[in-house]
């Protein structure tokens, strides 16, 4: 790799650094709260998994919050962060950072200055993807293994494979979610496009997701909605790391990023 793609990757990464420490800080707040009300709710948890046991399956699966353990660290910081908290979080970030990556330079009028640096676009663009990727691991490495000092600081038992099975499917999720924002961001001018369009994609998918679980006839189409196969539940409090989940994940990720590559170098900056 030359210095000048080297450079530029921690050129993207001292530039976004402030949002992603803000970010990660957040998040370890929002962990630290729910592991320190546990112990308190512990003792009551047993008539929480009955009441929430009467709730119509379709209302639970909407949640992510199928298969309920209520009693157990890992189940609670699943229903109560991981399944709303954290993925409101990843998606902010992740898009972010994709409409900051393309779309926010052509906003600033900084594109052609970058250009015009010895690296080529597409150099240029996978040094902006790597920054991300890099910040993605970061920020739900820090995120979700954070329960593990947490939970021992409290004297509680946590499950070390579980929360490793867990980071892994944020991470692919977020990776996701940040590709479907880069592939926005290849062809529009104002990062408030990015925001938008995903984020009414994501939003279309949460209602899909729910309608789905509520009316028998639309059952199949929860297969074409993200939330469906972002299952924390599953994999921290169970251990069950969905394989279809990590190939939609995954799969969606890299299509997006030719898709994004092969849209950037086709555009017209100047006449953005």
């Amino acid at each position: 790799m030359s210095k000048v793609f080297i450079s530029t990757v921690w050129k993207e990464l001292y530039q976004r650094r402030w949002s992603l420490i803000a970010y990660s800080i957040a998040a370890l707040l929002f962990l630290a709260l729910y592991v320190s009300i546990f112990p308190s709710f512990q003792d009551q948890s047993a008539k929480f998994d009955e009441l929430l046991s009467s709730y119509p399956k379709a209302l639970l699966e909407a949640f992510n919050i199928e298969q309920l353990r209520l009693t157990t660290i890992e189940g609670f910081v699943s229903v109560e962060h991981f399944s709303f908290v954290w993925p409101l979080m990843a998606m902010f970030f992740g898009l972010a950072t994709a409409g900051a990556a393309i779309a926010g330079e052509v906003d600033k009028g900084t594109m052609s200055f970058m250009l015009s640096l010895p690296i080529g676009r597409t150099r240029m663009f996978l040094a902006k993807y790597f920054s991300a990727l890099i910040s993605i691991i970061l920020f739900t490495s820090f995120s979700v293994m954070s329960l593990i000092p947490l939970a021992r600081i409290m004297n509680l038992s946590v499950s070390t494979p579980n929360v490793l099975k867990t980071t892994i499917l944020c991470a692919v999720f977020m990776w996701a979610i940040y590709c479907m924002g880069l592939i926005i961001s290849s062809i529009a001018s104002e990062k408030s496009t990015v925001y938008f369009t995903v984020g009414g994609i994501l939003l279309a998918m949460y209602v899909v997701k729910i309608l789905s679980g509520l009316v028998d006839s639309l059952d199949k189409l929860k297969y074409t909605s993200l939330f469906y196969y972002y299952s924390p539940d599953r994999s921290l409090a169970n251990g069950q790391l969905s394989v279809a989940a990590f190939i939609v994940f995954v799969s969606i990720a890299i299509i997006s990023t030719f898709g994004g590559l092969y849209l950037f170098n086709k555009r017209d900056v100047n006449a953005a």
